[in-house]
């Protein structure tokens, strides 16, 4: 796979870049990262990162935002290369045209339900902890040597999608990774708040609301809560659904926000045995992500969805012994 991927980038003369929505710190940490490598590596090539959604103000430090274009406002080419990190190029919007145009194209991807996406080449491992991992295996193999910035950038999704190693996807290779990044220039506990600790007015507020109206379904194993569009535009949602699963007691916790347009964004988290990509698939086409944390966009009212959900992992756990 690396050296597959490898002759991609090499070959490429004009690369454009995305990441599908909802982006957190793995997918801008991997766009960073692999932005500022291939500038490293091939000097000559003309590197444009597009977006379907705004790049998130809280990650504007790991990264130089004026190359995160709005893939609207961005004329489509036939580039050379086109690649997409941490998601399947299916569920991309405006950006897919300027994928699907590319004469080439890849994917750098740790998702499960990401394996049969449409690509030339990939680097896809569903065992890493994070897509800058994967990334920062690419960069070893090209030989391009870490800095401050490159580190700061893969070591954003590293902590991100480990919960700051909480996670089970967590192991020795991920914490040796980690060490090699603290050591080219991270400032851990700087990012560690920025990213993962500090948080808006609005987000601590949809907390205590989240705290305060969560229920419990499945004998107490699955508690759940659910919030309006307006309440979803007060804040950024992002990790609010571990508040859920870290009650005692609980193991699988989700958060159900309207989006809108007759549509709601379902996050799962697990702390048992419960594999909530393969359930998340189960629930919408483009649902997935990780046996232990995944997500859905699903079509209906809250209160319907809500219901839906709710009793498709009761369902799920009735054959699950208890932890």
């Amino acid at each position: 796979m690396l050296d597959e991927v490898t002759r991609a980038f090499a070959g490429a003369k004009t690369v454009v870049m995305t990441a599908p929505s909802d982006l957190d710190a793995d997918a801008i940490g991997a766009l960073e990262g692999l932005r500022r490598a291939v500038a490293r590596r091939w000097p000559d090539a003309r590197v444009q990162i597009v977006l379907d959604e705004p790049l998130p103000p809280t990650l504007a430090f790991i990264c130089e935002p004026d190359c995160y274009l709005d893939a609207a406002d961005v004329e489509v080419g036939p580039a050379d290369l086109a690649v997409v990190v941490d998601g399947d190029p299916r569920r991309l919007a405006q950006a897919a045209a300027h994928f699907e145009a590319a004469a080439t194209t890849v994917m750098i991807d740790h998702h499960r339900s990401s394996v049969d996406a449409p690509v030339t080449a990939r680097l896809f491992d569903p065992a890493e902890a994070s897509t800058t991992r994967l990334v920062l295996r690419l960069l070893d193999h090209w030989g391009v040597a870490l800095d401050g910035p490159i580190a700061t950038a893969l070591y954003a999704g590293l902590v991100f999608d480990t919960g700051t190693f909480r996670y089970r996807n967590t192991t020795p290779d991920t914490l040796r990774a980690a060490a090699r990044l603290v050591e080219a220039g991270v400032d851990h506990t700087d990012l560690i708040e920025r990213i993962l600790l500090e948080q808006g007015e609005g987000k601590a507020r949809l907390r205590g609301r989240i705290l305060s109206r969560f229920q419990r379904a499945a004998g107490g194993r699955v508690a759940y809560a659910g919030l309006s569009a307006a309440e979803g535009r007060e804040g950024n949602t992002g990790g609010l659904v571990d508040e859920l699963v870290f009650l005692r007691g609980v193991e699988v916790g989700i958060l159900l926000t309207a989006r809108g347009q007759g549509k709601v964004k379902v996050s799962l988290r697990s702390r048992g045995d419960l594999d909530v990509a393969a359930l998340a698939q189960q629930l919408a086409p483009r649902g997935g992500g990780h046996r232990q944390a995944a997500g859905a966009t699903i079509e209906g009212g809250l209160k319907t969805v809500m219901a839906t959900v709710v009793a498709a992992v009761e369902a799920a756990l009735s054959t699950s012994p208890s932890r």
